[in-house]
């Protein structure tokens, strides 16, 4: 009998728990029922036509996927929130079992056709197909998610180290600000749940309303704009375009160090010239095509190509000095100036050459005998005792006479080839001491160039990275 009793008080426990289940899941059918039962999604959910229906919208940043300065677009990854009371859908929670909010396809309800007016999608991408929450009270929530890509003008003047500001104006396409007044739900978007992008760093993320008149109506068109403004991480563009091209610079300078007898010396040059060209084909890839600014990447390398450029040019010169062989004369002395070797002691060669004493052999008519001059007057003093020396044997008799005209005349030759002798040896170590002049003032130029551009270089980097806006280093 007790357990008859006790299976009785079950089955009547579960009868009750499933009554209660089923009344409650009612509430719910009974409240969507009695809401969307002969509801017209159309018309704007006022009871008085004049008033505005209030919407007030958020967008919280989740992440920035993409910046494209070539085409001027960014793509982000928002949180769309709109807010806003629709007077023919309250209720007595009460009555339905206080059931004081339920979940509601969107698309069976009127929503407010906000949309992104700078955005690159769709019309139909504003409106996503999911469900909006409606409270007791009449008022709405519609939250989705959304990835938009909208037109951002990109300022590629101080590029890599450049500061983007990049907007979304929201609003009603349809609708004026009479009849859908758009708001800002809060003074400052929400960002607490963004992720960090690899390329970009957020500075900040800004709200505020607007309202416009254009020129076909008179009445105000609210926009809410949300400003995100964003940074560009530089280590990448300092470690992969900025280095290497202050590399090639550096090895192009140790080009000057290259001796003029190796055919490597222009090559090495031209190579790194090329190799200048090539990054800034590879950087001006990336960026947009505009006439309004030139980035300053583009600035940095068009500069470096020149000074390398001018290198290159100038070593040519270098060359020839080195190798200058016809018609050699003294160098110019603004040249010597403007080279800073006045002071170098070949300068002084072809002076001290030509006040060296020179110790030239003549040959007497008793045998081989080396005879200094130092000067010209010992060359005369020698003449005067071969003259001697001749007359006496032509005192001597007739035969002797003949033997001192031959000596004579042997004499004489003598003097010519060796005045001849003479001359060409000095002409030979002038022009020896010329082509040494030339090729120390090869060396010299290669040593001024070397400094001249290494400091024109290091100035142009100075100044054009002092030019930067305050804080824009990083």
């Amino acid at each position: 009998m007790e357990r008859h009793m006790a299976v009785t008080l079950a089955l009547l426990a579960l009868c009750v728990s499933t009554a209660s289940a089923v009344r409650g899941s009612s509430y719910e059918a009974q409240l969507l029922e009695h809401l969307l039962l002969n509801h017209d999604a159309e018309p704007r959910p006022v009871l008085n036509s004049s008033s505005p229906v209030t919407v007030k919208i958020d967008a919280a940043l989740a992440q920035i996927i993409s910046v494209d300065s070539k085409n001027q677009q960014i793509t982000v990854n928002l949180w769309y929130r709109s807010y806003w009371t629709d007077e023919t859908m309250a209720w007595n929670a009460s009555d339905f079992g206080g059931v004081s909010a339920i979940r509601v396809s969107s698309e069976k309800i009127w929503r407010p056709d906000i949309v992104v007016y700078n955005s690159l999608g769709a019309y139909s991408d504003a409106f996503a197909d999911s469900e909006a929450t409606i409270y007791s009270s009449g008022s709405l929530s519609w939250l989705y998610p959304v990835i938009l890509t909208f037109t951002c003008a990109i300022d590629v003047t101080y590029f890599p180290y450049d500061e983007q500001t990049c907007e979304m104006q929201f609003g009603s396409w349809s609708f004026d600000g009479f009849k859908v007044d758009v708001h800002n739900r809060s003074a400052t978007p929400d960002s607490g749940n963004y992720l960090e992008n690899e390329e970009w760093e957020l500075g900040s993320y800004t709200v505020r309303r607007e309202e416009f008149f254009y020129g076909c109506c008179p009445e105000p068109y609210p926009v809410v704009t949300m400003s995100i403004f964003i940074r560009r991480k530089t280590l990448y563009y300092n470690y992969n375009v900025v280095a290497p091209c202050i590399l090639i610079v550096f090895v192009s300078l140790f080009g000057f160090w290259v001796p003029a007898e190796c055919g490597e010396k222009l090559s090495l040059g031209v190579t790194m010239l090329l190799s200048l060209v090539v990054f800034m084909q590879i950087v001006s890839q990336t960026l947009p095509a505009t006439s309004t600014s030139v980035p300053y990447i583009a600035q940095f390398f068009g500069g470096t190509i020149v000074l390398v450029g001018v290198s290159v040019s100038l070593s040519a010169f270098g060359i020839y000095f080195h190798f200058h062989e016809l018609n050699l004369k003294p160098p110019p002395t603004w040249l010597r100036t403007i080279l800073f070797v006045d002071g170098f002691k070949p300068w002084q060669l072809i002076k001290n050459r030509k006040n060296k004493k020179v110790e030239p052999t003549v040959i007497a008519n008793e045998g081989l005998e080396v005879v200094s001059m130092d000067d010209k007057e010992k060359e005369a003093e020698m003449s005067g005792e071969i003259n001697a020396k001749v007359s006496r044997f032509g005192h001597n008799g007739n035969n002797n006479s003949g033997v001192g005209m031959q000596v004579t005349t042997h004499m004489e030759k003598i003097d010519t080839n060796v005045e001849a002798l003479r001359k060409t040896s000095d002409e030979n170590e002038e022009q020896e001491d010329l082509r040494n002049m030339w090729k120390t003032l090869a060396v010299q130029l290669d040593k001024v160039l070397m400094i001249g551009i290494l400091v024109a270089f290091v100035v142009m980097t100075a100044a054009m990275f002092a030019s930067l806006p305050p804080g824009i280093l990083r």
